[in-house]
């Protein structure tokens, strides 16, 4: 507890030093007054959001070391409504995907909005945090754009099989506040689990594909490889699979600031 505590603390000092955060479509708010709130079983603070009426927020911190989950984010939605507040913000430097899923539909679940704001990793590092700017430091981030496909089978393989495809990702400049819409071969590396529990990320199949050092790996490897191996590393389509157990995937990507991106499909939304 006394290290959570400390957390806590260190949280509260670095949001009063750098107060705004940014919450998507070019817009972002200052946040005034932040304190740890009276008697709370859940949130980590609470503040007022300058020029937004005087109307008090509930602010709640992921983990340390960890993504925020999904119990937390239920227990801080339902005592945030009921205390009256008017926003929950939720800022960790990882979530999972059915908490990120919760906070997109609180509204549809008769409480209050919610947003999720990504936090640097780099807040975990002390001393750095007197060498960056305010306003890379609490940012929203985007959710990978994917397709799932049915794969016909072939000769005497009547096996259904699956196959995704990697759009793109929306990628947020902290600085510019510009939306940057990226094509799937322009983002640092993306990872496939084929069989998606809920709990953990198994990487079944990994790709790079913007890497301007295939030609170097080549000549180091020191061998004759099929063109369709490097081309298959680089690419945004997965190599077919079949169904696992628990009937979804997920797909996580890397963004450019180191950000992990993780977005869940069901097989029952495949586009045949």
């Amino acid at each position: 507890m006394e290290q959570y505590g400390s957390f806590i603390d260190r949280m509260l000092e670095i949001l009063r030093k750098s107060p705004v955060l940014h919450i998507g479509g070019g817009k972002s708010i200052t946040l005034k007054n932040i304190r740890p709130p009276a008697k709370t079983l859940s949130l980590s603070a609470e503040a007022v959001v300058a020029n937004g009426g005087e109307k008090p927020v509930a602010l709640l911190f992921g983990p340390e070391n960890g993504a925020v989950s999904e119990k937390l984010v239920h227990e801080a939605l339902k005592e945030a409504n009921l205390r009256g507040y008017t926003h929950l913000y939720v800022i960790g430097v990882g979530i999972q995907s059915n908490a990120r899923i919760l906070i997109e539909n609180a509204i549809n679940m008769g409480m209050i909005p919610a947003t999720y704001v990504q936090a640097t990793p780099d807040i975990m590092m002390g001393d750095l945090l007197k060498n960056m700017r305010s306003s890379q430091i609490f940012s929203v981030c985007g959710l990978p754009e994917v397709k799932l496909h049915t794969v016909k089978p072939k000769g005497t393989d009547d096996t259904l099989k699956y196959q995704v495809e990697l759009l793109g990702l929306d990628v947020l400049d902290p600085v510019t506040m510009d939306i940057d819409k990226r094509s799937g071969n322009n983002v640092p590396a993306w990872f496939l689990d084929t069989d998606y529990n809920g709990l953990c990320f198994h990487v079944c199949q990994a790709f790079f594909p913007r890497t301007n050092a295939w030609d170097n790996l080549k000549r180091a490897l020191k061998g004759n490889y099929d063109e369709s191996v490097w081309e298959h590393l680089a690419g945004t389509k997965s190599v077919p699979f079949e169904a696992g157990e628990h009937g979804q995937i997920a797909v996580k990507v890397i963004d450019d600031r180191g950000n992990e991106l993780m977005v869940v499909k069901s097989l029952t939304e495949t586009k045949r």
